[in-house]
């Protein structure tokens, strides 16, 4: 039971209901489950919750913001995974993934608007591009962070693009009928890992995530104009289609 405490040392549940944003029928439920119970009780016998209450309520929240379910909020909070800083810490990084997301989709959208503004697609061509768009967030979710997204989308802005020559190079040597096992064969098949490499700024994850995504992708493979008779020629250049 509540022990009573002055009224001046705390709030009831309308102010905090007022002050916070949360309901009192939201704030009765917390006391229910056994999330939150405020620490005392007026001598009328009215729900007092003090500084820490309000702190607990605060981790509440941003832990329901982050996607937990309210028995995970509860065993967190049990357990003392966490406290409000790395709370705050975790919510504002969820945030800016959100906001990235966003801007990702508003380039797209965009694009889409500059096309139907210059009435160069049809409905059909209204219907594949937005396909498209959706296909690669979808696509570059998968194997990027969001902020990894951020810099691959600065490296294309930038116009920097030191990827296609090497692989209009390999094509033509392919097509010529270099030996895989050649050393201009094994040049160029080293220049293209340096391309990536450069796109991705020397990090060894996200070079890794590029490869794994043009092994994976076909789409990705023709966006940068790799045929599929391409990549199994690079593959033999390198030991095999994992490189």
């Amino acid at each position: 039971m509540s022990n009573p405490i002055e009224p001046k040392a705390g709030l009831k549940v309308a102010a905090v209901a007022r002050r916070t944003g949360v309901s009192v029928r939201t704030l009765h439920y917390y006391e229910e489950i056994g999330l939150l119970k405020p620490s005392g009780r007026t001598p009328s016998g009215h729900r007092l919750y003090t500084p820490v209450d309000i702190q607990r309520l605060q981790q509440i929240r941003s832990l329901q913001q982050l996607g937990l379910s309210l028995s995970a909020v509860g065993d967190c909070l049990t357990e003392g995974h966490t406290d409000a800083r790395k709370v705050i810490a975790d919510h504002l990084a969820k945030v800016q993934e959100q906001r990235c997301a966003l801007e990702r989709l508003e380039t797209q959208l965009r694009k889409l608007a500059n096309q139907l503004e210059c009435g160069g697609l049809g409905d059909a061509q209204t219907t594949e591009t937005l396909l498209n768009a959706l296909e690669l967030i979808t696509m570059y979710d998968k194997y990027f962070t969001p902020e990894q997204q951020q810099r691959l989308k600065a490296h294309a802005e930038g116009g920097e693009d030191a990827v296609t020559p090497v692989v209009k190079e390999l094509e033509a040597a392919r097509q010529r009928g270099l030996p895989p096992g050649d050393d201009e064969a094994q040049r160029l098949a080293q220049r293209f890992q340096e391309a990536v490499e450069s796109v991705t700024d020397g990090d060894t994850d996200m070079t890794a995530a590029v490869f794994k995504l043009l092994h994976d992708e076909q789409k990705a493979r023709e966006d940068h104009g790799i045929s599929e008779e391409l990549f199994a020629y690079l593959g033999s250049i390198v030991g095999g289609p994992e490189h």
